[in-house]
């Protein structure tokens, strides 16, 4: 996988993808936190059962509900900077036009899919609600996890429909370096912009 940049100006389309953006990365710090704080809480789960003879209850119903949260809180925050696995290898040889029809479509069907997730998700989240489905050991509610789940999905399809525009927009205009899209970055460009963040931090 290839690095990415996000070019950023003035316009409309900008200003949404950076309003998003800022939300995606408070998310993204709090999965950190909650990694964290997952790491401190199996540690005192290992003490009290190993030493104390006496394990925390809640573990295993605590680490249910915060797994899912890790892996979707920096979904959207993932999308927006090209950071999920792709082929960048095949889609880096294409240029132009060609190349964002391409992402277009491949946007479109990650629209619809992320789509059909967000009901889905809804839909366990209202079962969940109206049935009182909860963990075994401490019967807690889950449906407050479900329904972070489908936020989080409703997030990432803000995110995929920003990119959708940007690649219409590319498709119009012809810009070789879209608004509100990941774009791969040469090796020099990735050496150019890591030398004026190093020169911005030092000028700090």
């Amino acid at each position: 996988m290839s690095d990415h940049s996000v070019r950023e100006d003035a316009s409309v389309l900008s200003q949404l993808d950076q309003g998003l953006h800022r939300i995606e990365r408070w998310l993204n710090i709090a999965a950190g936190v909650l990694v964290l704080f997952i790491v401190l809480f199996s540690v005192i789960n290992i003490v009290g059962r190993g030493v104390f003879n006496r394990p925390f209850n809640a573990y295993f119903d605590l680490m249910g509900q915060s797994v899912p949260l890790i892996a979707f809180l920096g979904l959207a925050f993932c999308q927006r900077v090209g950071g999920h696995i792709r082929m960048d290898l095949f889609i880096g040889q294409i240029k132009g036009r060609a190349l964002w029809v391409i992402e277009a479509v491949l946007t479109l069907l990650t629209m619809l899919t992320i789509a059909a997730l967000s009901w889905g998700a809804w839909t366990h989240t209202l079962r969940a609600l109206t049935k009182g489905d909860s963990t075994e050991d401490i019967n807690m509610p889950l449906w407050p996890i479900k329904g972070a789940l489908f936020l989080m999905f409703a997030l990432l399809e803000a995110r995929l429909t920003l990119q959708f525009l940007g690649y219409l927009r590319a498709i119009a205009t012809g810009e070789r370096r879209p608004i509100a899209i990941p774009v791969i970055e040469t090796p020099a460009e990735q050496a150019e912009r890591e030398a004026a963040s190093v020169s911005g931090m030092k000028g700090d």
